[in-house]
């Protein structure tokens, strides 16, 4: 809005010196009536980039230094006009969003940030006995001096969210400062990978189990297996 004011200042004030100094700015104003109304009709895209960014600025949707994802880019927001916004990614790469591309605006750092921790342990595992070391791990995590200052509300644990192909997860939810979520997600997943090593709870990679189907009499099919220098 600074700069639309400052454009707008500068115009008048060039127009009062032309006044002044005797120049007629009566053509210059009729001028500037038919090429804005010139504008208007040819680019649209022009004028839906400015409303839009008139209404998303009047809305403190976003600010600058926040994280944010629009038109399928994510990153911080370093500059805003009334006809763009500009984001730096975390590959250090620049964009340039013009407000008319905009159809939803994700802002990962408006007033809080939520942590999100999913937990996949084996089928074998007792849930209840996860449960309980993930609350004594929330706990200690909470105390902690590194992180206490950042942590907004104590951690939840939602319980079991899945049960997937070789692990059930679980989930635990840790409201932050705006902006802390990234650092506490990869904090809380060391200690809990150090945790679970250490009650031999086990956090389970994809396996496939091969069955090779049953022949007439119920057993297992067999098949003969050649290795090499192995003797008929």
């Amino acid at each position: 809005f600074r700069k639309v004011v400052s454009i707008a200042m500068f115009l008048v004030l060039s127009l009062v010196i032309l006044s002044e100094l005797g120049v007629n700015i009566g053509p210059i104003l009729a001028g500037a009536g038919v090429l804005g109304l010139a504008v208007g009709f040819g680019a649209q895209s022009l004028v839906e980039d400015l409303i839009t960014g008139v209404f998303i600025l009047l809305e403190d949707t976003i600010s600058i230094g926040d994280v944010i994802e629009v038109d399928g880019r994510a990153g911080v927001v370093e500059d805003i006009s009334i006809r763009t916004v500009i984001l730096r990614d975390l590959s250090g790469n620049r964009h340039t969003i013009p407000w008319s591309s905009v159809g939803s605006v994700k802002n990962m750092t408006k007033y809080f940030s939520v942590a999100v921790i999913e937990c996949g342990v084996a089928y074998r595992e007792n849930v209840a006995d996860v449960t309980k070391h993930l609350e004594k791990l929330c706990k200690e995590f909470v105390k902690n001096k590194d992180f206490k200052g950042d942590i907004v509300e104590d951690p939840v644990i939602d319980g079991v969210t899945t049960l997937g192909d070789s692990a059930v997860t679980l989930r635990v939810r840790i409201k932050t400062l705006p902006g802390k979520q990234w650092a506490l997600h990869r904090a809380f997943l060391a200690r809990m990978k150090e945790a679970f090593d250490k009650e031999g709870i086990e956090i389970p990679f994809p396996h496939q189990t091969i069955y090779f189907g049953e022949n007439k009499k119920g057993d297992l099919q067999q098949f003969p297996v050649k290795m090499a220098g192995a003797k008929k």
